[in-house]
Protein backbone atom coordinates (compact mmCIF):
# COMPACT_ATOMS: atom_id res chain seq x y z
CA UNK A 1 0.00 0.00 0.00
CA UNK A 2 1.21 3.51 -0.85
CA UNK A 3 0.00 6.48 1.21
CA UNK A 4 1.26 9.77 -0.19
CA UNK A 5 -0.37 13.09 -1.10
CA UNK A 6 1.83 13.63 -4.17
CA UNK A 7 0.04 12.04 -7.15
CA UNK A 8 3.22 11.77 -9.25
CA UNK A 9 5.00 9.81 -6.52
CA UNK A 10 2.00 7.54 -5.99
CA UNK A 11 1.66 6.81 -9.71
CA UNK A 12 5.39 6.28 -10.29
CA UNK A 13 5.78 4.01 -7.26
CA UNK A 14 2.61 2.09 -8.06
CA UNK A 15 3.71 1.42 -11.64
CA UNK A 16 7.17 0.32 -10.55
CA UNK A 17 5.77 -2.04 -7.91
CA UNK A 18 3.19 -3.49 -10.30
CA UNK A 19 5.97 -4.06 -12.85
CA UNK A 20 7.80 -5.99 -10.11
CA UNK A 21 4.74 -8.20 -9.61
CA UNK A 22 3.08 -6.54 -6.63
CA UNK A 23 -0.58 -5.68 -6.24
CA UNK A 24 -0.81 -2.09 -5.03
CA UNK A 25 -3.52 -0.10 -3.27
CA UNK A 26 -3.18 3.63 -2.71
CA UNK A 27 -4.42 6.51 -0.61
CA UNK A 28 -3.73 10.22 -1.02
CA UNK A 29 -4.06 11.36 2.59
CA UNK A 30 -3.41 9.93 6.03
CA UNK A 31 -7.03 9.54 7.05
CA UNK A 32 -7.95 7.52 3.97
CA UNK A 33 -4.71 5.55 4.27
CA UNK A 34 -5.54 4.52 7.81
CA UNK A 35 -9.08 3.51 6.83
CA UNK A 36 -7.85 1.45 3.87
CA UNK A 37 -5.13 -0.21 5.96
CA UNK A 38 -7.72 -1.36 8.50
CA UNK A 39 -10.11 -2.54 5.77
CA UNK A 40 -7.62 -4.22 3.45
CA UNK A 41 -4.74 -5.19 5.76
CA UNK A 42 -1.94 -4.78 3.21
CA UNK A 43 1.28 -6.77 3.52
CA UNK A 44 3.35 -3.56 3.74
CA UNK A 45 2.76 0.20 3.80
CA UNK A 46 4.87 2.94 2.22
CA UNK A 47 3.85 5.97 4.26
CA UNK A 48 4.64 9.61 3.54
CA UNK A 49 5.20 11.82 6.57
CA UNK A 50 3.76 15.19 5.55
CA UNK A 51 0.17 14.81 4.35
CA UNK A 52 -3.21 16.47 4.80
CA UNK A 53 -5.88 15.36 7.30
CA UNK A 54 -3.53 13.08 9.28
CA UNK A 55 0.22 13.21 8.94
CA UNK A 56 2.27 10.05 8.59
CA UNK A 57 3.43 10.08 12.20
CA UNK A 58 -0.17 10.14 13.45
CA UNK A 59 -1.10 7.36 11.04
CA UNK A 60 1.90 5.30 12.17
CA UNK A 61 0.89 5.70 15.83
CA UNK A 62 -2.67 4.65 15.07
CA UNK A 63 -1.53 1.67 13.00
CA UNK A 64 0.65 0.53 15.91
CA UNK A 65 -2.18 1.00 18.42
CA UNK A 66 -4.59 -1.15 16.41
CA UNK A 67 -4.23 -4.93 16.86
CA UNK A 68 -5.49 -5.43 13.30
CA UNK A 69 -2.66 -3.38 11.76
CA UNK A 70 0.18 -3.32 14.28
CA UNK A 71 2.11 -6.12 12.56
CA UNK A 72 2.07 -4.54 9.10
CA UNK A 73 5.59 -3.35 8.22
CA UNK A 74 5.63 0.41 7.60
CA UNK A 75 8.37 2.12 5.60
CA UNK A 76 8.34 5.88 6.05
CA UNK A 77 9.04 8.20 3.11
CA UNK A 78 9.82 11.86 3.62
CA UNK A 79 11.79 14.85 2.45
CA UNK A 80 12.85 15.33 6.07
CA UNK A 81 16.22 13.81 6.72
CA UNK A 82 17.32 14.70 10.25
CA UNK A 83 18.42 11.91 12.58
CA UNK A 84 16.03 12.93 15.38
CA UNK A 85 13.08 12.47 13.07
CA UNK A 86 14.42 9.10 11.87
CA UNK A 87 14.75 7.94 15.48
CA UNK A 88 11.19 9.01 16.24
CA UNK A 89 9.89 6.99 13.29
CA UNK A 90 11.69 3.84 14.38
CA UNK A 91 10.60 4.33 17.99
CA UNK A 92 7.01 4.52 16.77
CA UNK A 93 7.40 1.22 14.92
CA UNK A 94 8.49 2.01 11.36
CA UNK A 95 10.74 -0.73 9.98
CA UNK A 96 12.71 1.67 7.80
CA UNK A 97 12.88 5.25 6.57
CA UNK A 98 13.76 6.67 3.15
CA UNK A 99 14.43 10.28 2.22
CA UNK A 100 12.67 11.38 -0.98
CA UNK A 101 13.65 11.18 -3.69
CA UNK A 102 14.98 7.74 -2.85
CA UNK A 103 16.92 5.22 -4.86
CA UNK A 104 14.38 2.85 -6.38
CA UNK A 105 16.61 -0.25 -6.12
CA UNK A 106 17.26 0.37 -2.42
CA UNK A 107 13.57 0.87 -1.70
CA UNK A 108 12.66 -2.28 -3.63
CA UNK A 109 15.26 -4.30 -1.68
CA UNK A 110 13.77 -3.01 1.56
CA UNK A 111 10.24 -3.90 0.43
CA UNK A 112 11.38 -7.40 -0.54
CA UNK A 113 13.08 -7.80 2.83
CA UNK A 114 9.84 -7.24 4.73
CA UNK A 115 7.62 -9.24 2.39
Amino acid sequence: MIVDDEPEIVEFTKKRLETSGYTVITATDGETGLERAVEEKPDLILLDVMMPKKDGMMVLRQLQDNTMTQNIPVIMLSAKGDSHFLMECTELGAVDYFIKPCEWDELLKCIEKYL
